[in-house]
Protein backbone atom coordinates (compact mmCIF):
# COMPACT_ATOMS: atom_id res chain seq x y z
CA UNK A 1 0.00 0.00 0.00
CA UNK A 2 2.51 2.59 -1.18
CA UNK A 3 -0.20 5.27 -1.35
CA UNK A 4 -1.22 4.92 2.29
CA UNK A 5 -0.04 8.44 3.19
CA UNK A 6 -2.17 9.99 0.45
CA UNK A 7 -5.16 7.93 1.49
CA UNK A 8 -4.81 8.96 5.11
CA UNK A 9 -4.62 12.61 4.14
CA UNK A 10 -7.81 12.18 2.14
CA UNK A 11 -9.49 10.19 4.87
CA UNK A 12 -8.86 12.99 7.35
CA UNK A 13 -10.77 15.24 4.96
CA UNK A 14 -13.76 12.94 5.02
CA UNK A 15 -16.70 14.45 6.86
CA UNK A 16 -20.24 14.45 5.57
CA UNK A 17 -22.88 17.09 6.27
CA UNK A 18 -26.37 17.70 4.99
CA UNK A 19 -25.98 21.41 5.73
CA UNK A 20 -22.67 21.87 3.89
CA UNK A 21 -23.97 24.25 1.22
CA UNK A 22 -26.99 25.59 3.06
CA UNK A 23 -25.24 27.28 5.96
CA UNK A 24 -22.04 28.97 4.89
CA UNK A 25 -22.85 32.43 6.26
CA UNK A 26 -21.41 33.68 9.54
CA UNK A 27 -23.49 32.44 12.47
CA UNK A 28 -24.49 34.84 15.21
CA UNK A 29 -22.84 34.45 18.61
CA UNK A 30 -25.77 32.50 20.06
CA UNK A 31 -25.76 30.17 17.03
CA UNK A 32 -22.06 29.27 17.22
CA UNK A 33 -20.00 27.00 19.43
CA UNK A 34 -19.02 28.88 22.59
CA UNK A 35 -15.33 27.98 22.64
CA UNK A 36 -13.71 28.29 26.05
CA UNK A 37 -11.84 31.58 26.41
CA UNK A 38 -8.83 30.64 28.47
CA UNK A 39 -5.94 28.20 28.71
CA UNK A 40 -6.12 24.42 28.81
CA UNK A 41 -5.55 24.10 32.55
CA UNK A 42 -8.38 26.52 33.24
CA UNK A 43 -10.68 24.63 30.86
CA UNK A 44 -9.99 21.29 32.54
CA UNK A 45 -10.49 22.88 35.97
CA UNK A 46 -13.84 24.30 34.87
CA UNK A 47 -14.91 20.94 33.46
CA UNK A 48 -14.13 19.25 36.75
CA UNK A 49 -15.92 21.87 38.84
CA UNK A 50 -19.05 21.77 36.63
CA UNK A 51 -18.85 18.00 36.06
CA UNK A 52 -18.86 18.49 32.29
CA UNK A 53 -16.91 16.47 29.71
CA UNK A 54 -14.49 18.28 27.40
CA UNK A 55 -14.66 18.52 23.63
CA UNK A 56 -11.18 19.38 22.27
CA UNK A 57 -10.68 20.40 18.66
CA UNK A 58 -7.08 20.68 17.42
CA UNK A 59 -6.65 22.20 13.96
CA UNK A 60 -4.93 24.71 11.68
CA UNK A 61 -6.13 27.52 9.42
CA UNK A 62 -4.52 26.11 6.26
CA UNK A 63 -5.71 22.52 6.78
CA UNK A 64 -8.42 21.50 4.24
CA UNK A 65 -10.10 18.89 6.46
CA UNK A 66 -10.14 21.43 9.30
CA UNK A 67 -12.01 23.88 7.12
CA UNK A 68 -14.35 21.05 6.11
CA UNK A 69 -15.14 20.42 9.79
CA UNK A 70 -15.64 24.12 10.48
CA UNK A 71 -17.91 24.71 7.50
CA UNK A 72 -20.06 21.64 8.08
CA UNK A 73 -20.00 20.01 11.50
CA UNK A 74 -19.37 23.17 13.51
CA UNK A 75 -22.25 24.95 11.73
CA UNK A 76 -24.81 22.25 12.47
CA UNK A 77 -27.30 23.72 14.91
CA UNK A 78 -27.86 20.38 16.63
CA UNK A 79 -24.11 19.87 17.07
CA UNK A 80 -23.75 23.42 18.42
CA UNK A 81 -26.58 22.78 20.88
CA UNK A 82 -24.96 19.55 22.03
CA UNK A 83 -21.64 21.29 22.76
CA UNK A 84 -23.44 23.27 25.46
CA UNK A 85 -23.18 20.12 27.58
CA UNK A 86 -19.38 20.15 27.14
CA UNK A 87 -16.51 22.52 27.78
CA UNK A 88 -15.46 23.07 24.14
CA UNK A 89 -11.80 23.94 23.52
CA UNK A 90 -10.45 25.17 20.19
CA UNK A 91 -6.68 24.79 19.94
CA UNK A 92 -4.99 26.12 16.81
CA UNK A 93 -1.65 24.47 16.02
CA UNK A 94 0.08 27.84 15.68
CA UNK A 95 -0.92 29.18 19.09
CA UNK A 96 1.46 29.25 22.05
CA UNK A 97 1.99 25.83 23.67
CA UNK A 98 -0.22 24.13 21.08
CA UNK A 99 2.52 21.73 20.02
CA UNK A 100 3.43 20.84 23.60
CA UNK A 101 -0.22 20.14 24.31
CA UNK A 102 -0.43 18.10 21.12
CA UNK A 103 2.46 16.02 22.44
CA UNK A 104 0.72 15.62 25.80
CA UNK A 105 -2.52 14.43 24.22
CA UNK A 106 -0.87 12.20 21.63
CA UNK A 107 -2.22 14.27 18.73
CA UNK A 108 -0.58 13.46 15.40
CA UNK A 109 -2.51 15.31 12.73
CA UNK A 110 -4.97 18.05 11.94
CA UNK A 111 -7.87 17.95 12.63
CA UNK A 112 -8.21 15.90 15.79
CA UNK A 113 -11.34 15.88 17.96
CA UNK A 114 -11.04 14.32 21.41
CA UNK A 115 -13.64 13.93 24.15
CA UNK A 116 -12.40 13.85 27.75
CA UNK A 117 -14.35 13.04 30.91
CA UNK A 118 -14.92 15.75 33.50
CA UNK A 119 -11.91 14.40 35.38
CA UNK A 120 -9.65 14.66 32.30
CA UNK A 121 -9.61 11.02 31.16
CA UNK A 122 -9.65 10.63 27.39
CA UNK A 123 -12.83 8.84 26.34
CA UNK A 124 -12.85 8.85 22.53
CA UNK A 125 -11.62 10.46 19.32
CA UNK A 126 -14.12 11.38 16.65
CA UNK A 127 -13.21 10.54 13.04
CA UNK A 128 -14.05 12.15 9.73
CA UNK A 129 -16.08 10.44 7.07
CA UNK A 130 -19.41 10.28 8.89
CA UNK A 131 -22.52 12.33 8.22
CA UNK A 132 -23.68 15.04 10.59
CA UNK A 133 -26.25 12.89 12.39
CA UNK A 134 -23.48 10.42 13.23
CA UNK A 135 -21.37 13.21 14.73
CA UNK A 136 -24.32 14.11 16.90
CA UNK A 137 -24.78 10.47 17.92
CA UNK A 138 -21.11 10.09 18.85
CA UNK A 139 -21.14 13.30 20.87
CA UNK A 140 -24.29 12.14 22.65
CA UNK A 141 -22.66 8.78 23.40
CA UNK A 142 -19.74 10.65 24.93
CA UNK A 143 -22.06 12.15 27.53
CA UNK A 144 -22.93 8.64 28.70
CA UNK A 145 -19.46 7.15 28.38
CA UNK A 146 -17.72 6.06 31.55
CA UNK A 147 -14.91 4.01 30.01
CA UNK A 148 -12.17 5.20 27.66
CA UNK A 149 -11.85 3.38 24.34
CA UNK A 150 -8.67 1.62 25.49
CA UNK A 151 -10.66 0.10 28.38
CA UNK A 152 -13.44 -0.95 25.99
CA UNK A 153 -10.89 -2.74 23.82
CA UNK A 154 -9.60 -4.65 26.83
CA UNK A 155 -13.17 -5.54 27.76
CA UNK A 156 -13.75 -6.96 24.27
CA UNK A 157 -10.65 -9.12 24.73
CA UNK A 158 -11.32 -10.27 28.29
CA UNK A 159 -15.09 -10.21 28.81
CA UNK A 160 -16.93 -9.67 25.52
CA UNK A 161 -20.25 -10.58 27.16
CA UNK A 162 -19.96 -7.39 29.25
CA UNK A 163 -19.60 -5.07 26.26
CA UNK A 164 -22.76 -3.01 25.69
CA UNK A 165 -24.18 -2.00 22.31
CA UNK A 166 -23.37 1.63 23.09
CA UNK A 167 -19.79 0.56 23.76
CA UNK A 168 -19.66 -1.09 20.35
CA UNK A 169 -21.11 1.99 18.69
CA UNK A 170 -18.35 4.06 20.31
CA UNK A 171 -15.77 1.60 18.96
CA UNK A 172 -17.38 1.72 15.51
CA UNK A 173 -17.01 5.49 15.38
CA UNK A 174 -13.58 5.80 16.93
CA UNK A 175 -10.87 7.55 14.91
CA UNK A 176 -8.62 4.49 14.45
CA UNK A 177 -6.93 6.14 11.47
CA UNK A 178 -5.47 8.76 13.78
CA UNK A 179 -4.81 6.67 16.84
CA UNK A 180 -3.83 3.02 17.24
CA UNK A 181 -2.52 3.62 20.76
CA UNK A 182 -5.82 2.43 22.24
CA UNK A 183 -5.01 -1.03 20.90
CA UNK A 184 -2.66 -3.58 22.54
CA UNK A 185 0.75 -3.75 20.89
CA UNK A 186 0.20 -7.37 19.90
CA UNK A 187 -3.37 -6.97 18.67
CA UNK A 188 -4.50 -8.82 15.55
CA UNK A 189 -7.02 -7.67 12.90
CA UNK A 190 -9.46 -10.30 14.18
CA UNK A 191 -10.08 -8.04 17.18
CA UNK A 192 -12.26 -5.88 14.93
CA UNK A 193 -14.02 -8.93 13.56
CA UNK A 194 -14.95 -9.87 17.12
CA UNK A 195 -16.29 -6.35 17.70
CA UNK A 196 -18.30 -6.56 14.50
CA UNK A 197 -19.84 -9.90 15.47
CA UNK A 198 -20.82 -8.56 18.90
CA UNK A 199 -22.69 -5.59 17.43
CA UNK A 200 -26.46 -5.95 16.98
CA UNK A 201 -26.75 -2.67 15.09
CA UNK A 202 -26.05 -3.21 11.37
CA UNK A 203 -24.35 0.16 10.97
CA UNK A 204 -21.91 -0.42 13.82
CA UNK A 205 -21.29 -4.01 12.72
CA UNK A 206 -20.59 -2.89 9.15
CA UNK A 207 -18.19 -0.11 10.13
CA UNK A 208 -16.28 -2.46 12.44
CA UNK A 209 -16.16 -5.10 9.71
CA UNK A 210 -14.73 -2.62 7.19
CA UNK A 211 -12.15 -1.62 9.81
CA UNK A 212 -11.32 -5.32 10.17
CA UNK A 213 -10.67 -5.58 6.43
CA UNK A 214 -8.53 -2.46 6.54
CA UNK A 215 -6.48 -3.90 9.41
CA UNK A 216 -6.00 -7.11 7.39
CA UNK A 217 -4.75 -5.08 4.43
CA UNK A 218 -2.50 -2.99 6.69
CA UNK A 219 -0.99 -6.08 8.33
CA UNK A 220 -0.32 -7.60 4.91
CA UNK A 221 1.38 -4.41 3.78
CA UNK A 222 3.58 -4.34 6.90
CA UNK A 223 4.50 -7.99 6.49
CA UNK A 224 5.47 -7.43 2.86
CA UNK A 225 7.60 -4.43 3.83
CA UNK A 226 9.31 -6.49 6.51
CA UNK A 227 10.05 -9.35 4.14
CA UNK A 228 11.60 -7.07 1.50
CA UNK A 229 15.29 -7.76 2.06
CA UNK A 230 16.33 -5.15 -0.48
CA UNK A 231 15.21 -2.36 1.82
CA UNK A 232 13.73 -0.47 -1.12
CA UNK A 233 10.41 1.30 -0.75
CA UNK A 234 9.28 0.65 -4.32
CA UNK A 235 8.92 -2.80 -5.85
CA UNK A 236 9.12 -3.52 -9.55
CA UNK A 237 6.04 -4.69 -11.42
CA UNK A 238 6.96 -8.36 -11.21
CA UNK A 239 7.23 -8.14 -7.44
CA UNK A 240 3.93 -6.30 -7.24
CA UNK A 241 2.25 -9.04 -9.24
CA UNK A 242 3.75 -11.67 -6.95
CA UNK A 243 2.57 -9.76 -3.88
CA UNK A 244 -0.96 -9.62 -5.23
CA UNK A 245 -0.83 -13.31 -6.01
CA UNK A 246 0.07 -14.10 -2.40
CA UNK A 247 -3.07 -12.40 -1.08
CA UNK A 248 -5.78 -14.83 -0.04
CA UNK A 249 -9.21 -13.16 0.23
CA UNK A 250 -10.79 -13.14 3.68
CA UNK A 251 -13.37 -15.90 4.05
CA UNK A 252 -16.88 -14.48 3.82
CA UNK A 253 -15.68 -10.98 2.95
CA UNK A 254 -17.19 -10.98 -0.54
CA UNK A 255 -20.70 -11.69 0.71
CA UNK A 256 -20.41 -9.23 3.59
CA UNK A 257 -19.18 -6.35 1.40
CA UNK A 258 -21.87 -7.10 -1.17
CA UNK A 259 -24.47 -6.79 1.60
CA UNK A 260 -23.05 -3.44 2.63
CA UNK A 261 -23.03 -2.19 -0.96
CA UNK A 262 -26.60 -3.39 -1.47
CA UNK A 263 -27.81 -1.06 1.29
CA UNK A 264 -27.92 2.71 0.92
CA UNK A 265 -27.75 3.15 4.69
CA UNK A 266 -24.75 0.86 5.15
CA UNK A 267 -22.89 2.24 2.13
CA UNK A 268 -23.22 5.78 3.46
CA UNK A 269 -22.24 4.63 6.95
CA UNK A 270 -19.06 3.06 5.52
CA UNK A 271 -18.39 5.81 2.97
CA UNK A 272 -14.95 6.57 4.39
CA UNK A 273 -13.72 2.98 3.85
CA UNK A 274 -15.52 2.36 0.56
CA UNK A 275 -14.47 5.63 -1.08
CA UNK A 276 -10.88 5.95 0.07
CA UNK A 277 -9.62 2.39 0.54
CA UNK A 278 -11.23 0.57 -2.39
CA UNK A 279 -8.00 -0.37 -4.15
CA UNK A 280 -6.34 -1.57 -0.95
CA UNK A 281 -9.29 -3.61 0.27
CA UNK A 282 -10.33 -5.19 -3.04
CA UNK A 283 -7.72 -8.02 -3.27
CA UNK A 284 -8.52 -9.06 0.31
CA UNK A 285 -12.19 -9.43 -0.60
CA UNK A 286 -12.25 -11.22 -3.97
CA UNK A 287 -10.20 -12.41 -6.94
CA UNK A 288 -10.83 -13.31 -10.57
CA UNK A 289 -14.38 -13.05 -11.90
CA UNK A 290 -15.74 -12.37 -8.40
CA UNK A 291 -13.46 -9.36 -8.18
CA UNK A 292 -14.60 -8.06 -11.57
CA UNK A 293 -18.26 -8.33 -10.56
CA UNK A 294 -17.57 -6.68 -7.20
CA UNK A 295 -15.80 -3.75 -8.84
CA UNK A 296 -18.86 -3.10 -10.98
CA UNK A 297 -21.18 -3.13 -7.94
CA UNK A 298 -18.78 -0.95 -5.94
CA UNK A 299 -18.49 1.69 -8.68
CA UNK A 300 -22.20 1.75 -9.39
CA UNK A 301 -23.32 2.13 -5.78
CA UNK A 302 -20.87 4.90 -4.87
CA UNK A 303 -21.60 6.89 -8.01
CA UNK A 304 -25.35 6.43 -7.51
CA UNK A 305 -25.09 7.82 -3.96
CA UNK A 306 -22.49 10.49 -4.73
CA UNK A 307 -25.13 13.23 -4.76
CA UNK A 308 -26.73 12.14 -1.50
CA UNK A 309 -27.78 15.08 0.68
CA UNK A 310 -25.99 13.65 3.73
CA UNK A 311 -22.63 14.07 1.98
CA UNK A 312 -20.72 17.31 1.77
CA UNK A 313 -19.47 18.58 -1.59
CA UNK A 314 -16.00 17.15 -0.94
CA UNK A 315 -17.41 13.78 0.10
CA UNK A 316 -19.63 13.62 -2.97
CA UNK A 317 -16.49 13.90 -5.08
CA UNK A 318 -14.96 11.00 -3.16
CA UNK A 319 -17.47 8.73 -4.87
CA UNK A 320 -15.27 8.97 -7.98
CA UNK A 321 -12.19 7.42 -6.39
CA UNK A 322 -13.14 3.71 -6.67
CA UNK A 323 -13.99 4.03 -10.36
CA UNK A 324 -10.75 5.86 -11.12
CA UNK A 325 -8.55 3.57 -9.04
CA UNK A 326 -10.11 0.41 -10.48
CA UNK A 327 -9.70 1.90 -13.99
CA UNK A 328 -5.94 2.33 -13.55
CA UNK A 329 -5.24 -0.65 -11.26
CA UNK A 330 -3.78 -2.85 -14.02
CA UNK A 331 -2.14 -0.06 -16.02
CA UNK A 332 -1.41 3.27 -14.36
CA UNK A 333 -0.54 4.82 -17.75
CA UNK A 334 -3.78 3.73 -19.40
CA UNK A 335 -5.36 6.61 -21.38
CA UNK A 336 -8.44 8.01 -19.72
CA UNK A 337 -11.55 7.16 -21.73
CA UNK A 338 -13.51 10.16 -23.14
CA UNK A 339 -16.58 9.09 -21.17
CA UNK A 340 -14.75 8.94 -17.85
CA UNK A 341 -12.88 12.18 -18.55
CA UNK A 342 -16.17 13.95 -19.23
CA UNK A 343 -17.66 12.51 -16.04
CA UNK A 344 -14.72 13.69 -13.92
CA UNK A 345 -14.60 17.18 -15.42
CA UNK A 346 -18.33 17.69 -15.12
CA UNK A 347 -18.47 16.50 -11.52
CA UNK A 348 -15.47 18.60 -10.42
CA UNK A 349 -16.71 21.69 -12.29
CA UNK A 350 -20.06 21.48 -10.49
CA UNK A 351 -18.31 21.20 -7.13
CA UNK A 352 -16.03 24.14 -7.97
CA UNK A 353 -18.83 26.47 -9.06
CA UNK A 354 -21.12 25.45 -6.17
CA UNK A 355 -18.58 26.37 -3.47
CA UNK A 356 -18.33 30.13 -2.99
CA UNK A 357 -17.13 30.46 0.59
CA UNK A 358 -13.35 30.92 0.57
CA UNK A 359 -12.84 28.78 3.67
CA UNK A 360 -15.08 25.97 2.41
CA UNK A 361 -13.15 26.05 -0.87
CA UNK A 362 -9.99 25.03 0.99
CA UNK A 363 -11.33 21.49 1.37
CA UNK A 364 -13.35 21.29 -1.85
CA UNK A 365 -10.54 22.51 -4.11
CA UNK A 366 -8.11 20.20 -2.36
CA UNK A 367 -10.47 17.29 -3.06
CA UNK A 368 -10.92 18.34 -6.70
CA UNK A 369 -7.14 18.41 -7.03
CA UNK A 370 -6.86 14.85 -5.72
CA UNK A 371 -9.62 13.66 -8.06
CA UNK A 372 -7.97 15.28 -11.09
CA UNK A 373 -4.55 13.87 -10.24
CA UNK A 374 -6.04 10.41 -9.63
CA UNK A 375 -7.53 10.70 -13.13
CA UNK A 376 -4.10 11.71 -14.50
CA UNK A 377 -5.57 15.08 -15.54
CA UNK A 378 -2.47 16.91 -14.36
CA UNK A 379 -2.78 20.02 -16.54
CA UNK A 380 -6.33 20.53 -15.28
CA UNK A 381 -5.13 20.13 -11.70
CA UNK A 382 -2.40 22.74 -12.22
CA UNK A 383 -4.86 25.20 -13.74
CA UNK A 384 -7.24 24.70 -10.83
CA UNK A 385 -4.56 25.25 -8.21
CA UNK A 386 -2.99 28.25 -9.95
CA UNK A 387 -6.37 29.95 -10.22
CA UNK A 388 -7.16 29.20 -6.59
CA UNK A 389 -4.04 31.01 -5.37
CA UNK A 390 -5.85 34.31 -5.95
CA UNK A 391 -8.88 33.26 -3.90
CA UNK A 392 -7.49 31.15 -1.08
CA UNK A 393 -6.95 32.47 2.45
CA UNK A 394 -4.01 30.01 2.69
CA UNK A 395 -2.53 29.94 -0.84
CA UNK A 396 0.74 28.48 0.41
CA UNK A 397 -1.04 25.13 0.84
CA UNK A 398 -1.84 24.99 -2.87
CA UNK A 399 1.65 26.24 -3.76
CA UNK A 400 2.96 23.08 -2.10
CA UNK A 401 0.63 20.99 -4.28
CA UNK A 402 1.96 22.76 -7.37
CA UNK A 403 5.51 22.02 -6.21
CA UNK A 404 4.71 18.32 -5.84
CA UNK A 405 3.23 18.23 -9.36
CA UNK A 406 6.26 20.00 -10.81
CA UNK A 407 8.63 17.52 -9.18
CA UNK A 408 6.63 14.57 -10.56
CA UNK A 409 6.77 16.15 -14.01
CA UNK A 410 10.56 16.48 -13.79
CA UNK A 411 10.50 20.27 -13.52
CA UNK A 412 12.97 20.66 -10.65
CA UNK A 413 13.43 24.42 -10.69
CA UNK A 414 9.68 24.94 -10.87
CA UNK A 415 9.30 22.69 -7.84
CA UNK A 416 11.89 24.65 -5.85
CA UNK A 417 10.23 27.94 -6.86
CA UNK A 418 6.83 26.85 -5.56
CA UNK A 419 8.31 25.43 -2.33
CA UNK A 420 10.17 28.68 -1.70
CA UNK A 421 7.08 30.77 -2.41
CA UNK A 422 4.98 28.57 -0.14
CA UNK A 423 7.48 28.98 2.70
CA UNK A 424 7.71 32.74 2.23
CA UNK A 425 3.92 33.13 2.05
CA UNK A 426 3.07 30.89 5.03
CA UNK A 427 2.08 32.36 8.38
CA UNK A 428 2.12 31.03 11.94
CA UNK A 429 5.07 29.62 13.87
CA UNK A 430 4.35 25.90 13.46
CA UNK A 431 3.07 26.35 9.91
CA UNK A 432 6.18 28.24 8.76
CA UNK A 433 8.39 25.60 10.33
CA UNK A 434 6.58 22.84 8.41
CA UNK A 435 6.68 24.68 5.11
CA UNK A 436 10.30 25.72 5.61
CA UNK A 437 11.30 22.11 6.28
CA UNK A 438 9.48 21.03 3.11
CA UNK A 439 11.44 23.65 1.16
CA UNK A 440 14.79 22.47 2.55
CA UNK A 441 14.06 18.79 1.82
CA UNK A 442 13.14 19.74 -1.74
CA UNK A 443 16.43 21.59 -2.20
CA UNK A 444 18.30 18.55 -0.86
CA UNK A 445 16.57 16.30 -3.41
CA UNK A 446 16.92 18.62 -6.38
CA UNK A 447 20.03 20.76 -5.71
CA UNK A 448 22.11 18.69 -3.30
CA UNK A 449 25.30 20.52 -4.23
CA UNK A 450 23.93 23.93 -3.27
CA UNK A 451 25.52 23.71 0.16
CA UNK A 452 25.18 27.39 0.98
CA UNK A 453 21.45 27.57 0.29
CA UNK A 454 20.72 24.41 2.30
CA UNK A 455 22.77 25.52 5.31
CA UNK A 456 21.58 29.14 5.34
CA UNK A 457 17.92 28.17 4.97
CA UNK A 458 18.23 25.56 7.73
CA UNK A 459 19.77 28.09 10.10
CA UNK A 460 17.16 30.71 9.23
CA UNK A 461 14.42 28.21 9.99
CA UNK A 462 15.89 27.49 13.43
CA UNK A 463 16.29 31.21 14.13
CA UNK A 464 12.56 31.74 13.60
CA UNK A 465 11.93 29.48 16.60
CA UNK A 466 14.69 30.80 18.83
CA UNK A 467 12.32 31.93 21.61
CA UNK A 468 10.36 28.71 22.00
CA UNK A 469 10.94 25.14 23.12
CA UNK A 470 8.00 24.01 21.00
CA UNK A 471 10.39 22.89 18.28
CA UNK A 472 10.94 19.75 20.37
CA UNK A 473 7.25 18.92 20.84
CA UNK A 474 4.34 17.61 18.80
CA UNK A 475 4.26 18.02 15.05
CA UNK A 476 7.17 20.45 15.24
CA UNK A 477 9.44 17.77 16.62
CA UNK A 478 8.34 15.15 14.11
CA UNK A 479 9.06 17.63 11.32
CA UNK A 480 12.42 18.55 12.87
CA UNK A 481 13.33 14.86 13.20
CA UNK A 482 12.49 14.23 9.54
CA UNK A 483 14.42 17.31 8.46
CA UNK A 484 17.40 16.35 10.62
CA UNK A 485 17.45 12.86 9.09
CA UNK A 486 17.48 14.37 5.59
CA UNK A 487 20.30 16.76 6.54
CA UNK A 488 22.38 14.04 8.21
CA UNK A 489 22.03 11.78 5.16
CA UNK A 490 22.84 14.68 2.84
CA UNK A 491 26.01 15.55 4.79
CA UNK A 492 27.07 11.89 4.94
CA UNK A 493 26.79 11.53 1.17
CA UNK A 494 29.00 14.61 0.68
CA UNK A 495 31.57 13.22 3.15
CA UNK A 496 32.06 16.71 4.55
CA UNK A 497 31.28 18.46 7.82
CA UNK A 498 28.69 20.94 6.59
CA UNK A 499 26.22 21.16 9.44
CA UNK A 500 28.47 22.07 12.37
CA UNK A 501 26.68 25.39 13.01
CA UNK A 502 23.24 23.78 12.69
CA UNK A 503 24.22 20.97 15.06
CA UNK A 504 25.57 23.45 17.62
CA UNK A 505 22.35 25.45 17.48
CA UNK A 506 20.24 22.34 18.04
CA UNK A 507 22.49 21.14 20.87
CA UNK A 508 22.34 24.53 22.58
CA UNK A 509 18.55 24.48 22.52
CA UNK A 510 18.54 20.93 23.83
CA UNK A 511 20.60 22.05 26.79
CA UNK A 512 17.97 24.68 27.58
CA UNK A 513 15.19 22.10 28.02
CA UNK A 514 14.01 21.07 31.47
CA UNK A 515 15.67 17.85 32.57
CA UNK A 516 13.30 14.91 32.43
CA UNK A 517 10.78 16.71 30.20
CA UNK A 518 9.38 15.26 27.00
CA UNK A 519 11.21 17.99 25.11
CA UNK A 520 14.54 16.98 26.68
CA UNK A 521 13.91 13.33 25.84
CA UNK A 522 13.05 14.22 22.25
CA UNK A 523 16.23 16.28 22.03
CA UNK A 524 18.33 13.36 23.19
CA UNK A 525 16.85 11.09 20.53
CA UNK A 526 17.48 13.74 17.89
CA UNK A 527 21.14 14.17 18.80
CA UNK A 528 21.67 10.41 18.42
CA UNK A 529 20.73 10.75 14.73
CA UNK A 530 23.92 12.61 14.06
Amino acid sequence: MNKIALILSLLLMATGCSESNKNTTQLSEDQAISWFDGNIDEAFALAKSENKPIFLYWGAVWCPPCQEIKQTVFKSRRFIAQTRSFVPIYLDGDTQQAQSLGEKFGVKGYPTMIVFSATGTELTRIPGGIDISRYNDVLELSLKAIKPVSALVQLVLSSPEKVSQNDLKSLAYYSWGQDHDALPEDYRPELFLTMSELADDEVSASRLYMQYLYEVALAHDENEAGSDSSGEDNLDNDNLDNNEARIVPVAGALQKVKEILASETLTLACWDSLAYYALDLLPHIATGSDQMALKSIWISQLEQLSNHESLSVAEQLAGLFPRLEFYFMDDEDRPLSPELKTRVLEKTAIADSATKNSFARQSVVNQINHVLQTANLIDEAKELLTTELKRSKSPYYFMSSLAAIAEKQNQPEEAIKWRRMAYEDSTGTATRFQWGANYIRTIIRIRPDDHELIILTSMALLDELQTTSEIFAGRNFRILRSLNTALVDWQSERQQVLLAEFDRAVSQRCNEQISGSVEASNCASLLKQG
